[in-house]
């Protein structure tokens, strides 16, 4: 996709049972706020997409609002609704001036992700959608970079779908690929509009991902809720059930060999 930054398909990817993901039925992706024709049709046509989930604020949202796709469902899950404190915006990097608070601040956020309720209900929303879409149809789930609350999301996705461990981070370090030529983009905006040298670390720092915050991530899930399995049950609400529809949903119906 030339317009929509940081677009993938899940497609392919293996679980401990040997069954794949099937292709274009799993989109993750940054904004839609550029897309162009041409993309959009692609996505209606080849990828039959049936709905798009925006995990962006209210702000963000007015700030840079999707292109309208008229004959999709268009579904907006604020997750950092009920965290007033934090945010997810290059605006809130550029206030923190150094790198080194830049990194912190990340690994707050990804706490804050995990444990707060409305974060949760967001993330456990994501999963409800999914299974309501029909089965020759996609799913797209954004916020802005395709990143953070985009990427705890496909974690907890394919942890569902009982993706190995370190394929998961491999999908959540694409991004850095995925993202170059943009990122390029936002830091020579900003030095051009005079980022000191500590704002242009803060800010590369904000569109990047490392493996480190998805560790935060994955260790808050065992210190508070006693492991992935256990959130996805008991602050998710997946019952075993639902865990069973969405394998079937999105997995190959036979064994690969």
């Amino acid at each position: 996709m030339k317009t929509i930054t940081n677009f993938r398909d899940l497609g392919g990817l293996k679980n401990r049972e040997n069954k794949k993901i099937k292709p274009k039925k799993l989109l993750r992706s940054g904004e839609l706020s550029r897309v162009s024709s041409a993309d959009q049709q692609q996505l209606l046509d080849l990828y039959r997409l049936d709905k798009i989930v925006d995990l962006r604020s209210m702000d963000e949202v007015a700030e840079r609002p999707d292109i309208v796709f008229e004959t999709i469902e268009n579904i907006h899950i604020d997750i950092f609704k009920n965290i007033h404190e934090e945010g997810a915006g290059l605006s809130d990097f550029v206030k923190l001036g150094s790198g080194e608070k830049a990194k912190s601040y990340m690994h707050n956020l990804y706490q804050m992700m995990t444990t707060n309720k409305v974060s949760q209900m967001g993330f456990a929303q994501v999963i409800e959608t999914v299974l309501s879409v029909a089965p020759e149809n996609s799913f797209l789930f954004h916020c802005f970079a395709g990143k953070d609350r985009t990427g705890i999301s496909a974690a907890l996705l394919l942890e569902t779908l009982d993706i190995p461990r370190e394929l998961i981070y491999q999908d959540y370090l694409e991004t850095n690929k995925l993202r170059i030529q943009e990122n390029q983009e936002i830091l020579q905006a900003a030095q051009n509009q005079g980022a000191s040298p500590a704002v242009l670390e803060a800010l590369t720092i904000a569109l990047n991902v490392k493996s480190e915050y998805l560790d935060t991530f994955y260790q808050t899930v065992n210190k508070e809720f006693g492991g992935i399995q256990s959130y996805l049950k008991n602050e998710l609400k997946l019952s075993p059930s639902m865990k069973r529809d969405l394998q079937h949903l999105l997995l190959t119906d036979s064994f690969i060999i």
